[in-house]
């Protein structure tokens, strides 16, 4: 890499169950990422699970981030993180994000919770 990032399109729900004391700071972490970043892209969504999954889980911010490239294609699956419940998550995902690579493994496990239960659900 040439000192940046991959690129990549960051989704922050900011429905309901994700407006928790967290989601201020999460959301000022992203746009600063994403303002110092080459092609890094932030959206804000409304809810990425549906009613029923969302109901389903801790409230917190969620986000999927989808590595691409420069020109926005995708590079591998979209990666769901969350839900961010402390500061320490907020900061380990900015780590993660201004990395030199999105691999999810680099994440803490507790944040990829809902990441291995989508991608295991398309193997039943």
């Amino acid at each position: 890499m040439n000192g940046f990032a991959p690129g990549y399109t960051a989704v922050l729900c900011a429905a309901a169950p994700c407006r928790t004391e967290t989601f201020g700071e999460t959301t000022t972490t992203l746009r600063e990422c994403v303002r110092t970043s080459r092609h890094g892209v932030l959206v804000t969504s409304g809810c990425t699970l549906g009613a029923l999954s969302c109901r389903l889980r801790p409230p917190g911010p969620l986000l999927v981030v989808q590595p691409c490239d420069d020109e926005r294609r995708p590079l591998g699956p979209a990666v769901r993180i969350g839900p961010v419940i402390r500061p320490d998550d907020i900061s380990s995902i900015e780590g993660w994000i201004r990395g030199d690579r999105l691999d999810p493994t680099l994440l803490p496990s507790h944040l990829m919770g809902l990441h291995r239960r989508t991608r295991g659900a398309g193997q039943n």
